[in-house]
């Protein structure tokens, strides 16, 4: 069975879960993450985060505009915090510390296999992603997503 809430009211309940110590699961939703993390497809776990956490590179959920994003820290300059999404070679939000609501600590494939993000492997992903040229990350970003369409 599937329920569908309003993304207000799922959201203030995870916020209230986090908050209570719990670490919650669910699926990412969009593109601005690819490829490191597939819409419709993986799922992530939550937890609460504390000012250690907060450190380049870290994925955050956090609030921005009325909205909860999952992004990337790319930038930290006191309160202040500069997010990105892995798939987004040109956009960036703005967000202070006490806007973000927890940290991602691990995806889950479609097959059950979980990834902490602590982990060597996704590390090595991810700074081999991040190191790529933008104008070559936004080649195969495109190239993915037509090959996607034709799937």
């Amino acid at each position: 069975m599937k329920l569908e809430l309003r993304n207000d009211i799922f959201f203030a309940e995870v916020e209230r879960m986090i908050s209570e110590g719990q670490s919650v699961t669910i699926p990412v939703k969009g593109l601005s993450m690819r490829p490191m993390m597939r819409s419709e497809k993986d799922k992530v776990i939550l937890t609460a985060h504390s000012d250690n956490d907060i450190k380049q590179r870290a994925v955050m959920l956090f609030r921005h505009n009325g909205h909860h994003i999952m992004h990337r820290i790319v930038k930290i300059e006191g309160q202040n915090i500069t997010f990105a999404g892995d798939g987004n070679y040109r956009k960036t939000e703005q967000a202070t510390k006490d806007d973000i609501v927890a940290q991602v600590t691990a995806i889950i494939r479609p097959s059950g296999r979980t990834i902490s993000l602590d982990s060597r492997r996704w590390k090595i992903y991810s700074t081999l992603w991040l190191a790529l040229p933008k104008i070559v990350r936004r080649f195969i970003l495109g190239l993915t997503n037509k090959l996607r369409l034709w799937i």
